[in-house]
C-alpha cells in the first residue's frame, strides 16, 4: 500500500515512518504539485500530514486536493490549532503516538463479517447472486438475526429465481413504503425467500421514475435501523453516482475477480475509484472468484502487483448450475456444502499485527522524542 506523507522541515519523518503498517510504502511530498505531478499519488490510500505552523496554506492545499481520501493530521502548532478545523469526514487528528494505530485502523482488513458489504465486479465473470445467498445463508445461521440482500446487480438479477420462487417486494416499492418498512413488513410481501434471509430487487418492468438521492439515503436509513447485515450486490454496475451511494453505505467492500489481466487492471481501477470517494481502504478487498491454483498469476502475485488486499478465493461453481435450475439449493447438500465452507472463510480472516518489535521500537522512539 502507498501512504502520502508532508513534513515540510523533516522532523518527524521518523515517527511517521515508523507508524507505517506492515508492507507499507511512504512516499514523502515536498508542495502540493508533488501531489498531481506523480500517477502514484491515484493508488495511494492515506495523507498524513505533519504541520507545525497555523495558517499552512500548503497544508490546506494538500487536504483539499487529497479530499475525499482519507487524511491525517498531526498538529504540533504550539496551541494546537489546527483543532479548531471545520469537520470533514475524511480527517482524523491525532497524537503522534496514535498515528500507528490510526493509520491501521484505516488500512488494515476487517477479520469480523462485515455489518454492510457491498459485493462489486469490474468484470462479471463468477455468479454474485450465488454468493450473495450463500453469505446471507451463513450469517443467519450463525447470528440468528434476519439479512437482507439488495439484489441489484446489472443489467438484470433474480436470486428469487435461484430459489423457484417468486420474487416479492421490488426495491421501487420499497421507496414508496420507506417509512413503513421493517422485517416483519417485508416478511409479509413476500422478500423472506428463505427463513431469515430477505431479498428485495428490482422491478422486471423499467417503467419507472428514477429514484433522487433523498429519497435512498431515506430508505437506506430505515433499512439499516431495521437489519443488522446488509448485503448489496451491486455486480456489473458501472462506477456512478447510484453506485457510489450504496458504497459509502458499507464498512466492506469485496471486489470479484478472475485471474485474466484484463479483469485484474479493471478491478485496480474500481478500487481506485473508490478510494477516491472516500471509502476507508482496508474495507476494499479482493475475491479470487473462480480461483484455479493451475492458472497463473498466484493469489499472492496478484495481491502484490495490485497493492490490494485478498480476502480469500471461491472455487469454480458451475458444478451447483444443476441444483440451481431445480430449485433446490437450500437447504445445502453436497458440493453445496463445499462451496459453504469457502464463502465462511471469507468471513473469518485472521488479523495481520504489526510485528512486535516495529511496534515496541516506534513506541520508544515516541516517549523518548515527545516526553
Amino acid at each position: 500500500m502507498y501512504i502520502i506523507a508532508y513534513d515540510k522541515d523533516g522532523r518527524y519523518q521518523d515517527d511517521i515512518a515508523a507508524a507505517l503498517p506492515s508492507g507499507g510504502e511512504i512516499i514523502w511530498l515536498t508542495s502540493p504539485k508533488d501531489l498531481v505531478s506523480q500517477e502514484i499519488w491515484w493508488q495511494a490510500q492515506v495523507l498524513v500530514i505533519a504541520a507545525e505552523h497555523w495558517p499552512d496554506e500548503t497544508v490546506e492545499q494538500l487536504l483539499d486536493t487529497f479530499s475525499p481520501r482519507h487524511c491525517i493530521l498531526l498538529d504540533f502548532t504550539p496551541e494546537c490549532q489546527w483543532y479548531g478545523l471545520p469537520h470533514r469526514d475524511n480527517l482524523s487528528l491525532c497524537e503522534p503516538e496514535d498515528l500507528a494505530h490510526r493509520l491501521s485502523g484505516l488500512v488494515s482488513m476487517e477479520t469480523h463479517p462485515p455489518k454492510r458489504l457491498a459485493l462489486m465486479s469490474a468484470t462479471q465473470g463468477f455468479d454474485v447472486c450465488l454468493l450473495s445467498l450463500s453469505l446471507a445463508w451463513q450469517v443467519t445461521a450463525r447470528s440468528k438475526q434476519p439479512v437482507l440482500i439488495l439484489d441489484l446487480g446489472q443489467p438484470g438479477s433474480d436470486i428469487a429465481g435461484y430459489l423457484n420462487k417468486p420474487a416479492g417486494v421490488n426495491f421501487i416499492r420499497l421507496l414508496e413504503h420507506s417509512t413503513v418498512i421493517n422485517p416483519s413488513w417485508l416478511s409479509a410481501n413476500g422478500a423472506e425467500l428463505v427463513a431469515g434471509i430477505h431479498v428485495v430487487g428490482m422491478p422486471e418492468s423499467e417503467s419507472f421514475d428514477a429514484p433522487d438521492k433523498d429519497s435512498l439515503v431515506t430508505l437506506m436509513d430505515q433499512l439499516e435501523a431495521s437489519y443488522s447485515t446488509i448485503i448489496i450486490n451491486l455486480d456489473g454496475m458501472p462506477p456512478c453516482p447510484l453506485l457510489y451511494l450504496f458504497a459509502a453505505r458499507c464498512d466492506q467492500h469485496w471486489l470479484l475477480t478472475g485471474q485474466k489481466n484484463v479483469s485484474l487492471v479493471k478491478t485496480r481501477r474500481l478500487a481506485e475509484s473508490l478510494y477516491n470517494k472516500g471509502v476507508r481502504p482496508g474495507g476494499v478487498n479482493l475475491i479470487l472468484a473462480p480461483y484455479l491454483l493451475s492458472v497463473l498469476p498466484d493469489k499472492e502475485t496478484i495481491a502484490e502487483q495490485l497493492d490490494l488486499p485478498v480476502r480469500g478465493v471461491l472455487p469454480c461453481a458451475h458444478s451447483l448450475i444443476t441444483d440451481i435450475n431445480a430449485g433446490t439449493l437450500l437447504p445445502p447438500t453436497g458440493e453445496y456444502k463445499q462451496f459453504l465452507h469457502a464463502v465462511d472463510q471469507l468471513l473469518r480472516v485472521r488479523s495481520k499485527k504489526m510485528p512486535w518489535f516495529n511496534k515496541i521500537t516506534g513506541m520508544f522512539n515516541r516517549e523518548v522524542k515527545y516526553e
